[in-house]
């Protein structure tokens, strides 16, 4: 490998190739480098796409439910048009449907563990209810309060 390559993977199908590389910058910061290479009748055409390494759960977390959106389409499961409006959704909580910050999280992880209800954090987070819970969930907050609850149980 190159300089600073830690890994690649390169994936070929038709006239595209796709590069995945991951890279070490001088600071010891790794950074992932997606890569597409198309032939043209000119030549080659190449893109580039870096993704730094404080960015990627976020990153991660948008192209899975994007994938997800798009199996949904290619199926024929989503419907010609939405049932409700994001806009219209935002009216009542200002931050429905805007991507979830390792703050909101490591925040939502706080509040929670304080005794803050569902409802009270759809207040604090401005969305709705359904997405904190989905959150807390997802997050596994629910578990770690509940451990952390009985291990107090136990000791006292």
């Amino acid at each position: 490998m190159v300089g600073n390559e830690i890994y690649s993977a390169k994936l070929a199908k038709g006239n595209r190739t796709y590069f995945f590389d991951i890279k070490e910058s001088e600071p010891g910061d790794l950074y992932l480098i997606v890569s597409e290479s198309k032939k043209t009748e000119c030549g080659f055409e190449r893109h580039r796409l870096m993704i730094f390494e404080e960015n990627m759960k976020d990153f991660v977390d948008v192209f899975r439910s994007i994938l997800i959106k798009l199996k949904e389409l290619k199926e024929g499961k989503a419907k010609e048009s939405k049932t409700y409006s994001v806009e219209k959704i935002r009216q009542s909580h200002k931050q429905a449907y805007m991507p979830w910050t390792t703050d909101n999280d490591t925040k939502l992880e706080l509040l929670f563990c304080e005794g803050k209800n569902v409802k009270e954090l759809t207040q604090i987070f401005e969305c709705n209810e359904g997405a904190i819970s989905s959150r807390i969930l997802s997050e596994n907050i629910l578990k770690y309060f509940n451990n952390v609850y009985n291990d107090f149980e136990q000791g006292s």
